[in-house]
């Protein structure tokens, strides 16, 4: 076994994106849906144009692109992603399917938002199988730095959700993306849900949740953008709590759950607020049994089964809260290729917000706690680390 670099840290990046170029999900696709795609693929380009124009970030985008020509093709090139994360320090990464940024998010809906509604349930499937499949074959080309997620839309069929999930396991991916938003939908504290955490516990698949979707926003309307800002992280982790009282966390003492770019600093309030709740108080008399089927508190089945990815809004604030969100619990990304992630910058920010922070807890935020999170092989990225880590004398200085 190699033993771990003593003068590098090794990192596992659990926030990354990869998709292909839309027009190359083609040949992904079931066979009986590529029409359908071929009818669809330019209407689908110009309304995720239009989306970059309705965030107001059409011309920072552009900047962005234009800042780093070629090199944001690593969200799809093998080679070229080795080369950025290398320079980033990063041995591996944990991936997600892009958004808007490239407008390189899979077809017919099945991207990151993963809206349950305006979409037809058959071909959002079509979709996600397809990145599916190619993300299955861009971790196969690297399996010891590649962590790759399924989409998988579990709203609609469970039968197919846990054949997904079966599927993603045999082919080498780690966890599976799900739907943050619900809709009209059973909700996700439901027992029709049961077959799909049972089968992601019995495999050790992290089901994943990610910032980003929301409702339809009006963004004509004052202030639109402020009330997105202070719903998103909201909306992402709804489906948590819906886990933690339903019973998924006592049922599945082994499943596990991983909460992505949220913004760390309210995530002590969130435990707060849950365990308020689920307590036996005066005022929550009148409402009954909901809380029977739990024998722990909100905030102990967070720290059993639960991990935080910080990435995009890692700052500050979010070391400030480390100890109160559970330091077994705080794992860190680098966001490529988004513009609010870290890179090209990596190093710089790393040492601007972890200069200070004790070796122990820097080691677990960067790597050992997803290596618990992910079940990986430890020897194997520490050889990777002995070689482009970044060196720890460069977070050396004043505590935090």
């Amino acid at each position: 076994m190699t033993a771990p670099s003593h003068d590098r840290y090794l990192i596992v990046s659990t926030d990354g994106h990869a998709g292909l170029l839309p027009e190359k999900y083609r040949d992904y696709l079931d066979p009986q849906f590529r029409e359908t795609f071929d009818a669809q693929i330019e209407a689908e380009i110009a309304e995720r144009a239009a989306r970059e124009k309705d965030f107001l970030i059409k011309d920072y985008n552009e900047k962005w692109r234009e800042g780093n020509v070629g090199m944001l093709a690593a969200a799809w090139d093998s080679d070229l992603r080795n080369q950025v994360i290398d320079d980033d320090g990063v041995a591996a990464e944990v991936l997600f399917p892009d958004g808007i940024t490239e407008r390189n998010a899979p077809p017919f809906g099945a991207g990151l938002s993963l809206k349950p509604w305006g979409v037809k349930p058959e071909l959002q499937w079509a979709g996600a199988r397809a990145h599916n499949r190619w993300m299955a074959e861009f971790c196969q080309q690297e399996p010891t730095r590649r962590i790759g997620l399924a989409i998988v839309p579990m709203l609609y069929d469970v039968d197919d959700a846990v054949a997904e999930v079966i599927w993603a396991h045999e082919h080498g991916l780690k966890g599976i993306l799900i739907p943050a938003l619900m809709g009209d939908r059973p909700a996700y504290n439901h027992p029709r849900y049961h077959p799909v955490w049972r089968a992601c516990a019995e495999r050790g698949m992290v089901v994943h949740t990610h910032s980003g979707p929301a409702p339809d926003y009006d963004f004509s309307l004052p202030g639109a953008m402020g009330v997105f800002l202070c719903e998103f992280a909201w909306w992402a982790a709804r489906p948590l709590w819906h886990l933690i009282f339903g019973g998924a966390f006592e049922l599945f003492p082994e499943l596990k759950f991983c909460l992505t770019e949220v913004s760390e600093f309210w995530v002590p309030s969130m435990l707060e607020m849950m365990d308020v709740r689920a307590s036996v108080k005066h005022t929550s008399g009148k409402l009954g049994d909901f809380r029977s089927n739990l024998t722990l508190k909100p905030s102990e089945y967070w720290r059993r089964n639960c991990w935080l990815s910080a990435s995009a809004l890692f700052d500050e604030g979010s070391t400030a809260v480390r100890h109160q969100i559970g330091m077994e619990s705080v794992m860190w990304g680098t966001d490529f290729p988004h513009p609010e992630g870290s890179w090209p910058h990596t190093k710089e920010k790393m040492k601007q917000y972890m200069t200070g922070i004790p070796e122990a807890e820097l080691t677990m935020m960067l790597s050992t706690n997803a290596l618990t999170c992910y079940g990986l092989d430890a020897a194997p990225l520490h050889a990777i680390a002995a070689r482009i880590g970044p060196p720890k004398a460069l977070f050396v200085g004043d505590p935090q």
